[in-house]
C-alpha cells in the first residue's frame, strides 16, 4: 500500500514538473528563433526509470497533451496539434525508457548505467519519432514545396544539432539525477 501511494505521489510530482516546465519560458523548451530544444524528455525518462514503463507512458502522455495545448497558442507549432506528432511519440519515450531500464536492471547492470541507457533510448525515440511524424503528418512537404530541398537541408541540420544537444543533456543529467534521487528515496524503499 505504501509503495503504491509513494509511486502515485512521485508520479504526480513528475507530472507537475512537466506542466510547470511547459508553461515556464526557457525551462521545458529553450527557444532560439523558430527552433526549440526540449528538456521535458529528461523528466519523462526519470519518471520511467523510477516508476516503470506504465508510469513512464502516462508521463509521456502528459507531456504530449501539454505540447498539443501549447501548439494552440503558437501558430508556428500548429502541426503539433496532431496527436500523432505530439502525443504518441512522447508516450513511447516513457514506455521505451522504462522497459530499457527495467530490462537492464534484471540483467544486474548498474543502475546508473541502466539510467544512462534509458536516457539514450528515450531521447532518440523522441527525436526520431517526432521528426518522422512531423514529416509524414505535419504538412511539411505541402507548406514548403517551392523551397523543399533548401528547407530540408536547413531543417535536418537544425534538428541534428538539437538532437545531439538533447541527447548529451539526457546522458549527463538522467544518471546524475537518478543517483541523487535514488539516494534520497533509499530509506523509504527499505522501509517497505
Amino acid at each position: 500500500m505504501k509503495k503504491n501511494v509513494r509511486s502515485l505521489v512521485l508520479a504526480s510530482i513528475f507530472a507537475a514538473l512537466i506542466v510547470v516546465m511547459t508553461v515556464t519560458p526557457y525551462f521545458g523548451y529553450i527557444t532560439y528563433g523558430p527552433v526549440e530544444i526540449t528538456t521535458l524528455h529528461i523528466v519523462v525518462i526519470l519518471g520511467a526509470v523510477f516508476l516503470g514503463w506504465k508510469y513512464g507512458a502516462v508521463l509521456g502522455g502528459i507531456w504530449g497533451v501539454t505540447c498539443v495545448l501549447r501548439a494552440f497558442t503558437n501558430p508556428i507549432w500548429a502541426p503539433f496539434i496532431n496527436p500523432l506528432i505530439s502525443v504518441l511519440p512522447r508516450i513511447l519515450v516513457g514506455l521505451f525508457a522504462g522497459l530499457v531500464f527495467s530490462g537492464l536492471r534484471k540483467k544486474n547492470v548498474h543502475s546508473v548505467v541502466a539510467a544512462g541507457a534509458a536516457a539514450i533510448v528515450g531521447t532518440l525515440t523522441n527525436t526520431v519519432l517526432v521528426l518522422s511524424t512531423l514529416y509524414l503528418f505535419g504538412g511539411m512537404i505541402k507548406i514548403y514545396t517551392d523551397f523543399f530541398e533548401l528547407f530540408k537541408t536547413i531543417w535536418l541540420t537544425i534538428i541534428g544539432i538539437n538532437g545531439v544537444i538533447e541527447l548529451i543533456a539526457a546522458i549527463v543529467l538522467v544518471p546524475v539525477l537518478y543517483k541523487a534521487l535514488e539516494t534520497v528515496n533509499r530509506p523509504a524503499r527499505e522501509g517497505v
